[in-house]
C-alpha cells in the first residue's frame, strides 16, 4: 500500500512537471516571436536569451525525474 502511494506521488511529480515545463517553454517562446516583432534587428540578442530561457525550464523535469528516481528507489528505507 505505501509503495503504491510512493508511485502515484511520483507519477503526479513527473505529470506536472512535464506540464509545466510545456507551458514554461511556449511562455518563453511567445515571447521571443514578441520581441522579435517588436525589433527584428534585435533578434540574435533576443534568441540567445530565448535559448537560454527554455534551457532553465527545460532543465526542470530532469530534476523532477531525479527526485522521482530517488523516491522510488528509497521509498520507505529512510
Amino acid at each position: 500500500m505505501v509503495q503504491a502511494i510512493y508511485d502515484v506521488a511520483v507519477a503526479l511529480l513527473l505529470g506536472l512537471a512535464a506540464v509545466g515545463s510545456g507551458v514554461g517553454d511556449g511562455l518563453v517562446m511567445s515571447k521571443y516571436v514578441e520581441g522579435v516583432a517588436r525589433q527584428p534587428e534585435a533578434r540574435g540578442s533576443i534568441f540567445a536569451s530565448a535559448l537560454l530561457g527554455v534551457a532553465l525550464v527545460e532543465a526542470f523535469p530532469v530534476i523532477a525525474l531525479a527526485f522521482g528516481i530517488i523516491i522510488l528507489f528509497t521509498a520507505g528505507k529512510i
